[in-house]
């Protein structure tokens, strides 16, 4: 909290982990500061964003409403126990609040600093966007031009939340810890070897005592449970790079050495180079956005032009969606990761452009 700025609102995502057998997370209130006055809160009606967030009113839902009186050092509870937001394990949900108070000093809120606002075992905070327009979802900011929003801001306060555990049976059984795991197969085991005292219980009464076990009474902890998880994404991941890859050597295998010749002749024509970096282009579509200056077609509004309105206030906030288990020890991995991803990327779009020139030969004139 190193309050760099106070205005009228500020949006933000909230991600819940995955790597946890958690079933979901309930957040039951949030705290801000400032001078406060009518404040809103918000949360998007849809929990699949694909890394984008609406600005647009009628993608979100009101669930919270309520004129406050200044609270500059202490944070005021906002209670959301009547309509709690509730998160499934890897889902991410747009939070905003607002207040209508006249003047610039309703929320306090940061500059960006990290990449993560905060991060623990159940919940990841990310970077956001302030609001300088007393209207909600306003377009236009307090002094009648330019943007309304601001990138790259994060949240300033404190969120309260539950979390609701899985309980073990037999289809949750690989959401669980190693040693969770490794537990119930010896159980099994035991059940099955004749002489044994479990080998007079039947799989329902070893289903019920597994059932009411905690998934960390056998040893398992927090941090286990996330490189567990970032092992089994990590060969998942390489996995599926593989197969594209052979795919594209198969694909690549069927064409004549001439034609590869001619192919890159015809590549030069048409402007393209193996060596484009694709994943610098992408960047600078994500610097664009950041800046607010991104041109793409924003989601269709039904609210009309209003004087005074930016070309970016309608755009939608972009933010990466990290993976829960990514920190500074991790650089090095992630590293790799992206460096086999633009390889990936550079392979796939040099095979695309191979099979745009070969139809452009087969169909082109006589």
């Amino acid at each position: 909290d190193r309050e760099d700025h106070t205005f009228c609102g500020i949006m933000f995502p909230v991600k819940a982990k995955d790597y946890l057998p958690v079933d979901h997370i309930i957040i039951n209130s949030i705290a801000v500061r400032g001078a406060l006055g009518p404040l809103t809160v918000w949360v998007t009606k849809d929990s699949e964003l694909g890394g984008s967030i609406s600005c647009n009113k009628k993608h979100w839902k009101k669930l919270y409403e309520k004129t406050h009186p200044p609270s500059y050092r202490a944070y005021k509870e906002l209670d959301l126990s009547k309509s709690p937001i509730v998160l499934k394990p890897g889902q991410v949900r747009g939070i905003y609040i607002h207040s209508t108070r006249r003047g610039d000093e309703a929320i306090v809120y940061d500059n960006k600093e990290k990449q993560k606002t905060h991060s623990d075992s159940f919940l990841t905070i990310l970077p956001g966007r302030a609001h300088v327009s007393e209207k909600v979802f306003g377009s236009v900011p307090i002094w009648g031009w330019g943007s309304a929003w601001r990138d790259n801001r994060e949240f300033v306060g404190q969120i309260k939340y539950g979390a609701c555990y899985r309980l073990w049976n037999p289809s949750e059984n690989m959401s669980f810890g190693g040693r969770f795991q490794s537990t119930a197969r010896a159980l099994f085991m035991c059940q099955r070897r004749p002489g044994c005292v479990f080998a007079m219980l039947p799989d329902d009464a070893l289903y019920y005592i597994l059932n009411m076990c905690r998934w960390d009474w056998c040893g398992d902890e927090a941090d286990n449970l996330r490189r567990e998880q970032k092992d089994l994404r990590r060969a998942r991941r390489q996995r599926l790079e593989m197969e594209a890859q052979q795919m594209v050597e198969e694909d690549g295998g069927n064409e004549e050495v001439e034609e590869d010749a001619d192919d890159t002749g015809d590549e030069d024509a048409l402007g393209v180079d193996e060596s484009d970096d694709v994943s610098a282009m992408e960047e600078d579509s994500d610097d664009d956005s950041e800046d607010g200056t991104n041109t793409s077609d924003s989601e269709d509004d039904e609210e009309e032009y209003h004087w005074g309105d930016h070309v970016g206030s309608r755009n939608p906030l972009r933010y990466r969606d990290f993976d829960s288990d990514s920190d500074a020890s991790d650089q090095s991995d992630d590293e790799d990761g992206r460096q086999r991803e633009a390889a990936f990327r550079r392979r796939a779009l040099l095979q695309a452009r191979r099979n745009i020139v070969h139809f452009l030969r087969s169909h082109g004139p006589a």
